[in-house]
């Protein structure tokens, strides 16, 4: 009995260091798992020509945005009574968090905010997201450069 739980202990111990080791990538793998990438040719890119998907259009300040440096973005979608739109964003080339902005209500029923992004090694970045009223959300992508 006494052999059989120190062969139990063991193999304990070495199932931690293994886990361990591979943390990283066990987690990598999990978190891509869980939430897939969205896919760029799904998206809205977002610039200073109106994007429009279905009856709603978006349109940027700039075409690209810098970090640091905040950027007006006016959504409109009719026959929407939400009292504001979440827009979530995601780095597609590195992992930057997941920077989220609220668009609040105009008197015309559009709705408008500020788009603030983080700062990054990369001299150009990707981001994708979505614009969501709570019910319906829409997929989008900008590009960021310093």
């Amino acid at each position: 009995m006494k052999a059989f739980t120190v062969l139990i202990k063991a193999f304990l111990i070495l199932l931690l260091f293994c886990t361990g080791f591979f943390f990283t990538e066990i987690s990598t793998y999990v978190k891509s798992y869980i939430s897939p990438k969205i896919q760029l040719n799904n998206t809205c890119h977002l610039s200073t020509q109106v994007c429009q998907q279905n009856d709603i259009s978006i349109i940027l300040e700039k075409d690209t945005l810098t970090p640091l440096q905040p950027s007006s973005i006016s959504v409109n979608w009719p026959n929407n009574n939400a009292d504001s739109l979440t827009i979530t964003l995601q780095g597609y080339d590195m992992a930057m968090g997941n920077p989220t902005f609220k668009l609040l209500p105009n008197a015309d029923k559009s709705y408008s905010g500020d788009i603030l992004l983080p700062i990054c090694t990369q001299n150009t970045m990707i981001w994708v997201g979505t614009i969501s009223d709570g019910k319906t959300s829409i997929n989008v992508s900008l590009k960021a450069e310093q």
